[in-house]
């Protein structure tokens, strides 16, 4: 939910000063626009661009966990156009000379508009690729990043036909193409000339290499009538490709927004969001805050679930008769006060000593549908010697193996645990809960010298700190 307080400022590489600039991403966003897209498209597609163009800042501003520019160490973006192509208000003043109020005031209305609006997958800023024309599809990721993206998925689209870049045509000599990928084609004699699918096939030489019979298109003729047709001098002939036509349909790389697309159901009456979801797969688009230091997960909801519970379900008993059914409780208790301290809403399964049956606990879950599930517990082995700390998650569930290996890092960082993995279960309320979910095994209680850190009070506290320091390290590179 938006706060108001959503003004952004970040650090521009500007080139021209050869100096790093603060600009309010509010103020920025126009210039970049107008150089991203045709002005003259319907203002719902302006909007669309809008939104891709604050995503892609805020996904790259470090006060929001992201990386900043590649290029220029201290900046979150660059104007030299390797961090997205940008106009300056002064130069479009030039460009579109009398037309400049009206697309200016286009360009605000777009952002005034979508204010604060940005794309997110599971809670995280999207790469917000588009391109100009995708000419009757767009592409997934993996045939062009090589890694698979879940919302840069292919889409029907032939919305771009009345694109200019529809169809291109573009002649190279074979001179320039063996230039560009410096190489050499191997050079045909008279007595050679490879096969052309459907235009040249089915040569017969003779032993001097006399073309006897050959086949054009779907006409067998004699050597002696080809020439003759051609004015070719001798039936020893060969050929070689002197230039290539090159057709082309589209125009970019095909990932994400198809821009003519976009202006195309635009025209038809779509809105920015529609269009966005239609070529995004499976965003949201929500408003983001900026990051508040003291409460870095405001607004999250998790359930935790400290594992047993009550005579019938005490779990483990250690050497020193420690139960797992208290210590999952006494964690839980600790990390539901470190949460509630940063900021997140958080509900316990259980609060007591009573005994809560599996199928109530996904229930639970369920019904509230949080950002997280952790399930709370200590492990088992037959050698007492054996410790460490595993998190589980059921298979598929990214963002839950993500959120795993930023706790299980700070556990082992914080406590010096032996760090055993992150690993996929089919636990009951890992499958059954229907949001992302983890099974904390937190150490082994079976091993003496493991369960005597637990007779200090203070051991439980360190543990829910290190698990509630792993949730917000998380969250930094969330919306």
């Amino acid at each position: 939910m938006n706060n108001g307080k959503n003004s952004v400022s970040i650090k521009v590489y500007d080139k021209k000063r050869n100096s790093l600039v603060n600009r309010q991403i509010d103020e920025l966003i126009p210039e970049l626009v107008a150089a991203q897209i045709n002005i003259d498209f319907q203002l719902e597609a302006i909007k669309c661009q809008t939104i891709i163009v604050r995503t892609a800042l805020i996904r790259k501003a470090r006060a929001f966990g992201g990386k900043g520019c590649s290029k220029h160490k201290e900046a979150d973006f660059c104007l030299e156009g390797h961090c997205g192509k940008w106009i300056s208000k002064e130069e479009l003043k030039k460009k579109w000379e009398k037309d400049f109020d009206r697309n200016w005031e286009k360009l605000l209305k777009a952002e005034e508009e979508t204010k604060y609006l940005v794309m997110t997958f599971n809670n995280k800023v999207i790469d917000p690729r588009f391109h100009s024309t995708c000419g009757g599809a767009t592409d997934n990721s993996e045939n062009v990043d090589d890694y698979n993206t879940a919302y840069l998925r292919k889409v029907l689209c032939n919305y771009c036909i009345d694109s200019p870049c529809w169809k291109n045509i573009k002649e190279l000599n074979t001179d320039e193409i063996e230039e560009k990928f410096n190489v050499r084609f191997k050079k045909l004699s008279s007595l050679n000339g490879a096969n052309i699918e459907g235009m040249i096939e089915e040569i017969e030489r003779d032993e001097e290499g006399r073309v006897k019979k050959i086949k054009v298109g779907d006409k067998i003729l004699k050597g002696t009538d080809f020439c003759e047709c051609l004015g070719l001098d001798s039936t020893r002939f060969g050929w070689e490709p002197v230039v290539l036509r090159f057709e082309t349909r589209g125009k970019g790389h095909g990932l994400g927004l198809c821009q003519y697309g976009a202006n195309s159901i635009a025209e038809q009456g779509g809105k920015a969001q529609e269009i966005l979801k239609y070529y995004y797969t499976g965003i949201d688009i929500k408003k983001y805050e900026m990051p508040d230091r003291n409460r870095p997960i405001n607004n999250k909801v998790i359930v935790i679930d400290p594992g047993h519970g009550g005579e019938e379900n005490v779990g483990v008993i250690g050497q020193h008769k420690l139960m797992e059914k208290d210590i999952s409780l006494s964690i839980a208790l600790d990390l539901k006060r470190e949460l509630e301290d940063l900021g997140a809403k958080v509900i316990l399964t259980r609060e007591d000593d009573v005994y809560i049956p599996l199928s109530s606990r996904a229930r639970t879950a369920n019904k509230i549908r949080p950002n997280f599930f952790i399930s709370i517990h200590m492990n088992s082995f037959t050698n007492p010697n054996i410790s460490g700390t595993e998190i589980y998650h059921y298979r598929g569930d990214k963002e839950g193996e993500v959120m795993a290996n930023f706790i299980i890092k700070n556990m082992e960082k914080e406590l010096r645990i032996v760090n055993k993995g992150v690993k996929i279960a089919d636990f009951y309320l890992l499958k059954t809960v229907t949001t992302s979910a983890l099974h904390i095994e937190v150490e082994y209680l079976t091993n003496p010298e493991e369960e005597r850190k637990f007779l200090n009070n203070d051991y439980t506290k360190r543990i829910a700190r290190s698990i509630a320091n792993g949730i917000t390290e998380y969250y930094k590179y969330q919306i």
